[in-house]
């Protein structure tokens, strides 16, 4: 019967809160919101220019299906479709001539729950090419022995190239075509293949080792980037029978050959993803090659001062290419093309279009964020930290139009160490910004499932980029990394000797907490205490001791304070604590709706706060039942908890809602969704810190939202 009683309440409390606020929907991280139909996908592993400036683009993943697409002038013309669900997955590579586009894409079969003659036999995935019709890249160009989808257009398009087992990655690396032959690198079987563009029948093949992107001349040559994935790639030059010709340029110590170019001019371009981050162009002369001005300020978008964002500073490109009037295209994700057996979706798409090889940008799309909460720095109110970016807002703009892309705050080259480039994707992607130690700006990230918490520091020295400062795990993390980690118990890392790697001896273990800290919620208050949510050991607080001559924030087990499970709960879902009000705000499960392991990433389906939590008493001053209908279609169950001056914001999970509270009273106020700015949608908040807010000088609230189905930052603007 209380069950009952608590979920007619929380149903009631959902139907209290069903009442729209006045605000207005905004959006970070993308050119486009999606409110015209459009958004830049969050992710380019290859693209391919065409004489007239349209750009092809290809990725193994974007959430929302536009793994293929097109784009000329700044404007996306089309995606291609049927590379997204049914067994259906985009890759590594794309290239046209005058009739077709073809992409590289794979194609499985579910776990075997995919069957006929579309799929390949259960355990199988098949790697290879898809052909479209350039007038329409959303309908398949169909070819005798083609396979695919019988329910969609791209039926009988396929070319089957690689047939392996699941799990095995036979991605297809590199595409090059003219109107009768199509090349494609095969690096599966070390050896490039040579289909009739046409018919897409083989004609022949020839050896090369791990062959990757490849470019024709105008001669009909070949030049292909070998070795791609085997960490020593080169330039070979080949005729189109396989022959192997002489006469490559050597590229400078360091280089790291991403991708080819072959200009109107006849110049060979190299993209360079090693510390140097150019364009290295060659002038084929009748002797040798001659090195002209690179492309691009030299290490990128790691120059000095480190971090800054502008035309011409590159970060990891990806692909380029030249239209037939010598304008330069480039694709960049902050990564460099994808790793063998890696399912790495980039680190922020950007694509930019330049007037021939200058700095001078003709434009440029952005599809920065996915699986990336966002916050505010209290220190700078019209700076936004993403978890490896920095966005600079201008409150005066139309929605869409209030941000600027300006700093990137990874450097692989000098932190290799870094998360950020180890565990999981994205692992930075849940931001708190605190400001500590003198008002300098830190950079705490949560994983996306609250597992690990990172930290980080700033300097003068290194501009923009994050320092890694600290770490804390709740155990012992597989696949090797970090090296040195303690076998047993959570642990944490402070960075010693100042530079920014995970050294053996700085590590502090903790093995006698067993497993309790396990599948915690952790937060970091305004004075940098982290404090751990314990799904049933109560809420356990570790404060900052110091501050060590780096920098790093000091913290210490043996200086850790542990509160008792607060009533009414029996499991903590969210804690959030209040430094100034000495105020803890707890979500979670309580014996009236018990935990249920199938909503392991859910807040719960009760908000509490305690006063003076600290002082010795605290005091709950009130308990509400938030929204939770399980039975519903979508259900309704809540994932994040943010406050900001006197509300409380929580993000629903499934149902494209902000539910608004007072934080004095407990009281509904009121439910922000989606409006036609982004299409009066969004993506599911999938993390568990998915929501921030702040309140403003002139007393609007901001409320900043992750989502992750179209590659940005949902913003809510709301003055009570």
């Amino acid at each position: 019967m209380k069950h009952l009683t608590l979920l007619l309440a929380c149903i009631a409390a959902h139907s209290a809160l069903s009442a729209p606020l006045a605000y207005t929907t905004s959006w970070l991280g993308n050119t486009w919101g999606y409110g015209d139909g459009k958004w830049m996908q969050q992710d380019i592993q290859a693209l391919r220019v065409a004489a007239d400036g349209t750009v092809y683009t290809n990725s193994p993943w974007d959430e929302s299906g536009a793994e293929i697409a097109a784009y000329r002038n700044g404007d996306r013309l089309a995606v291609a479709g049927a590379t997204h669900g049914w067994g259906a997955a985009g890759g590594d590579a794309v290239t046209s001539n005058g009739a077709y586009l073809y992409a590289a894409m794979s194609i499985g079969n579910q776990n075997g729950g995919l069957t006929g003659a579309d799929y390949p036999p259960n355990g199988y995935t098949w790697f290879g090419i898809t052909r479209r019709s350039t007038g329409n890249i959303a309908q398949g160009a169909p070819f005798a022995g083609g396979v695919g989808n019988s329910a969609n257009a791209s039926k009988n398009s396929f070319l089957i190239v690689d047939t392996v087992p699941a799990g095995t990655d036979a991605g297809i690396r590199g595409l090059a075509a003219n109107d009768t032959e199509l090349f494609v690198a095969d690096q599966y079987a070390n050896r490039i293949i040579v289909f009739d563009a046409v018919t897409m029948r083989r004609k022949r093949s020839f050896d090369v080792s791990s062959p990757g992107r490849m470019a024709l001349d105008s001669d009909g040559s070949l030049w292909v980037i070998t070795g791609a994935l085997t960490g020593q790639p080169a330039i070979a030059h080949y005729a189109a029978s396989g022959a192997l010709l002489g006469g490559a340029p050597v590229l400078p110590a360091g280089t790291v050959p991403a991708d080819l170019a072959i200009a109107p001019s006849g110049d060979l371009y190299v993209a360079d993803i090693g510390p140097g981050q150019q364009i290295l162009p060659y002038r084929k002369t009748a002797t040798a090659f001659q090195a002209l001005t690179p492309v691009g300020t030299l290490n990128g978008v790691s120059h000095a001062t480190a971090g800054t964002i502008e035309a011409g500073r590159f970060n990891f490109i990806t692909g380029m290419g030249f239209d037939a009037s010598g304008n330069l295209y480039a694709g960049q994700n902050g990564e460099g093309p994808r790793a063998l057996n890696s399912a790495s979706v980039g680190s922020g798409a950007v694509l930019q279009a330049f007037k021939g090889t200058s700095r001078a940008l003709l434009w440029e799309l952005d599809g920065l964020v996915f699986v990336d909460g966002a916050d505010f720095d209290p220190g700078a109110p019209d700076t936004i930290y993403t978890g490896s970016k920095i966005f600079t807002m201008d409150w005066s703009k139309t929605p869409g139009k209030q941000w600027k892309y300006t700093g990137y705050t990874v450097d692989r080259f000098a932190y290799p160490d870094d998360p950020e480039l180890h565990i999981g994707r994205d692992v930075r992607g849940e931001p708190m910004v605190r400001r500590l130690n003198g008002n300098r700006p830190y950079l705490y990230t949560l994983d996306p499932y609250s597992h690990e918490l990172y930290v980080h520091r700033f300097d003068a020295a290194h501009g923009n980029i994050a320092i890694p400062s600290g770490m804390f795990a709740e155990g012992f993390i597989s696949g090797g990394y970090p090296a040195n980690q303690p076998a047993y118990g959570e642990w944490m890392w402070r960075d010693l000797n100042g530079d920014g790697r995970m050294d053996d001896g700085e590590y502090t273990g903790n093995p006698s907490t067993s497993s309790t800290v396990g599948n915690s919620f952790i937060w970091v208050d305004a004075a940098g205490a982290v404090w751990f949510g314990t799904p049933t050991s109560g809420i356990r607080q570790m404060p900052v001791q110091s501050f060590d001559r780096f920098g790093n924030p000091v913290y210490s087990y043996a200086a850790a304070k542990t509160y008792a499970m607060p009533a009414p709960f029996t499991r903590i879902g969210r804690v959030l604590y209040v430094a100034a009000t000495d105020t803890m705000y707890v979500s979670g499960f309580t014996q009236n709706i018990p935990y249920d392991a199938s909503r392991w990433k859910e807040a719960g389906p009760v908000l509490a706060r305690y006063d003076n939590w600290s002082g010795g008493a605290p005091v709950m001053t009130w308990s509400i039942a938030l929204p939770w209908n399980t039975a519903s279609t979508p259900p309704v169950t809540t994932v994040g908890v943010a406050t900001a001056g006197d509300y409380l914001f929580v993000a629903e999970l499934y149902t494209q809602k902000v539910d608004v509270f007072d934080a004095r009273t407990g009281a509904a106020v009121g439910v922000m969704t989606p409006d036609a700015n982004v299409g009066g949608t969004s993506g599911y908040v999938d993390v568990e810190l998915g929501i921030s807010a702040t309140r403003r000088a002139n007393g609007e609230y901001v409320v900043l939202v992750e989502d992750d189905a179209r590659a940005k930052i949902l913003m809510y603007r709301w003055t009570p």
